[in-house]
């Protein structure tokens, strides 16, 4: 597999930053590209209008991440020149009704014409709660192929409710744009990692009143979410904002826990979150782990698993990237991961979706076997 993952500082003269950040691109299959809102859209036409032969895919994040680091105001570009085929499109009002547009998923499935060694890689417009919408699309079609999504919602500066996504040239702010990947070269493996344990003697909640459409969770375990909150912690109601980012909830799915980070604590006592939480589902208390060693741990298993990795994506967490670079981590986590990978195109946005799933405060990373 021949490819190039190179940068560029974002300025304000669009043609000069693309240049630099595709100045080794030659005829590329697939393009990925990441930035900040400002000048995404700029970007995104620039970059299709220099490779119209290529699928050109991109999205606003909060940070873009390479094994050279990861940067606030960089555009961060990858393009695949050979060793994978691919067919990309966009399902539109993703907030709505974006299984009105399954159909587009299933004609870039004819394109590839190979089930085997393929994944979807998607991109979502963030803050818009339609990150399961979109998956729950998408697998209508992949899952009985047993072809994975893998991806993550669009992020910004932590301000503000624009993101972006865009294909083609194409920028979009209700949509998910996705594109179907088959390797030439083998198959692809995937990693979650959660850097949160449950909290030890603290019992489970369950939701008992949601609106899973706003992802409002109303009660847990028959009394305000807010106040079961609170008991779990044994702190005031009125102070659990401050606990919440460092005690996100993780929801119980057979063996493995998802955590659903907060947004906000409503008027009548709910707590709203970023991903979305069943009626009924089990949930724990969680607290952060020693987020070095678990890395470590990561890191040492793709190694063993991948002994010669040719490329990989990271999805990681907005969240989590500001606390790793709160903790003046965040660039040597780069510099790790790329140790254990090679090098890889991450970025770091509101959600990460893995197979049928979507969560919060976890980075997501494939691997090309």
């Amino acid at each position: 597999m021949n490819y190039h993952i190179t940068s560029a500082h974002c300025g304000t003269d669009i043609k000069s930053t693309v240049s630099e950040a595709v100045v080794a691109f030659n005829d590329p299959k697939l393009i990925l590209f990441c930035s900040p809102v400002d000048h995404f859209s700029e970007y995104a036409r620039e970059i299709a209008n220099r490779f119209p032969n290529s699928v050109s895919m991109g999205m606003t994040t909060l940070m873009s991440i390479s094994k050279n680091g990861a940067q606030k105001n960089d555009l961060l570009c990858l393009g695949i020149e050979d060793g994978i085929s691919c067919a990309a499109d966009v399902l539109e009002e993703i907030d709505k009704y974006p299984i009105k547009y399954s159909g587009r998923v299933s004609k870039c499935l004819k394109k590839i014409g190979n089930n085997r060694n393929t994944m979807c890689l998607e991109f979502t417009t963030g803050l818009l709660c339609a990150e399961e919408s979109v998956l729950s699309t998408l697998n209508s079609v992949l899952l009985p192929r047993n072809i994975p999504v893998f991806g993550g919602s669009a992020g910004n500066n932590m301000s503000g409710n624009v993101t972006k996504v865009a294909l083609n040239g194409i920028v979009r702010e209700r949509s998910a744009v996705f594109c179907l990947i088959h390797s030439d070269g083998g198959g692809f493996k995937f990693y979650k990692e959660n850097i949160f344990k449950p909290v030890e003697g603290v019992p489970d909640l369950i939701a008992t009143k949601v609106d899973i459409k706003t992802r409002h969770v109303k009660e847990y375990n028959h009394m305000p979410a807010a106040q079961a909150y609170a008991n779990v912690l044994g702190v005031a109601e009125n102070v659990i904002s401050t606990y919440m980012p460092n005690h996100p909830m993780g929801r119980v799915t057979g063996n493995e826990i998802f955590i659903s980070a907060d947004n906000y604590v409503s008027p009548e006592r709910g707590i709203v979150y970023h991903s979305r939480i069943y009626s009924n589902t089990r949930m724990k208390l969680l607290e952060m782990d020693d987020y070095r060693r678990v890395n470590e741990e990561t890191f040492k298993k793709i190694k063993r698993d991948v002994t010669e990795p040719k490329l990989a994506f990271l999805t990681h967490c907005l969240g989590r990237t500001a606390l790793f670079n709160n903790e003046g981590y965040m660039q040597e986590y780069a510099r790790l991961l790329g140790s254990a990978v090679g090098n890889f195109f991450g970025y770091a946005g509101y959600g990460e979706q893995l197979k049928r799933y979507n969560f919060n405060m976890t980075a997501c990373v494939v691997v090309f076997e």
